[in-house]
């Protein structure tokens, strides 16, 4: 997993993710697309299956990792991090605004442990089976969220990659947090690397990009990854940093995308929906690509 930047401090006041209006998600919102029909599998540290913002959007959990005795259904997060990432994504908006797709359901697949260190062989089974999933009604997985990574490539990390590609699943992976706040160094973390998924550094609320984050020739976007505010364990919330939480503001706008896509019986495939995000995106002067990629996203 990416070395997440904690803020200690619990947000008390009800408050908005200010990513949702950075983003543009409202656009969506506003035509009724919020993510309906559409299914993100978080891989991270499990999640609090029962906070408020979260538990209707939930529909379904499996553990592979040892804690709880490897127990399967059992997604406890003893750290937060993955309760954090599926609120960007998909938190329901019924307390705070916090979830970018509110409508969207999440496959909670826990990879990483209480220890907060995981590995290939974890990864990759969370993958394949996040790939192979299918619900009750044979639906399938739309996007997987990864916000993790480690410093090798991996052949067998990369066959499970292309394997979720072949099944015209969006791969949205965190870049990093090792940035020393230069393009001229290259920092980066696998899979987020590879050219199949789309890599997300992160910028600020003031369209900055944050110094934190890595930069290399593969980074697709920009996103909001500096004090986000989502839920966390116990029913509660806070707010981090990371291009951790960078990542699943771009799941989250690609489940708008396919709720869109299926309402309106377009045609749904990862080109094209990488095609939509290019098209919309935000350049910033004076950056490079290695820093930015095609620039923020914007719907």
């Amino acid at each position: 997993m990416d070395n997440t930047l904690l803020l200690p401090a619990y947000v008390e006041t009800p408050i908005s993710n200010y990513g949702i209006d950075l983003i543009n998600a409202r656009f969506f919102w506003e035509k009724s697309y919020l993510g309906q029909d559409a299914i993100i599998a978080i891989l991270d540290t499990g999640c609090d299956v029962q906070h408020e913002a979260l538990k209707d959007n939930i529909i379904d959990g499996f553990n592979f990792t040892t804690d709880d005795d490897g127990e399967i259904n059992n997604v406890t997060d003893y750290m937060g991090h993955g309760t954090h990432v599926a609120g960007i994504a998909a938190a329901t908006n019924k307390k705070d605004i916090i979830g970018v797709a509110p409508k969207a359901k999440l496959l909670i697949v826990k990879v990483i442990g209480q220890n907060g260190q995981g590995d290939y062989e974890t990864l990759i089974k969370g993958l394949q089976f996040a790939t192979a999933w299918r619900g009750r009604n044979n639906e399938k997985v739309d996007v997987i969220n990864l916000s993790l990574g480690g410093p090798n490539d991996d052949p067998a990390l990369k066959e499970a990659i292309d394997q979720a590609i072949e099944e015209n699943i969006s791969i949205v992976v965190s870049a990093g947090n090792n940035g020393d706040g230069s393009d001229l160094t290259d920092e980066t973390l696998y899979p987020g690397f590879y050219k199949e998924v789309i890599q997300v550094s992160a910028v600020d609320e003031s369209l900055n990009p944050t110094h934190f984050s890595n930069t290399n020739r593969n980074i697709d976007f920009l996103a909001p990854g500096n004090l986000i505010y989502s839920t966390f364990p116990e029913n509660s919330y806070m707010q981090l940093s990371g291009t951790s939480m960078a990542a699943p503001h771009v799941t989250g706008a690609i489940a708008l995308l396919i709720s869109f896509y299926k309402a309106t019986n377009s045609p749904i495939n990862i080109d094209s929906i990488y095609n939509y995000l290019v098209s919309h995106s935000l350049t910033l002067p004076n950056f490079s690509k290695k820093t930015q990629g095609n620039g923020i996203i914007k719907l």
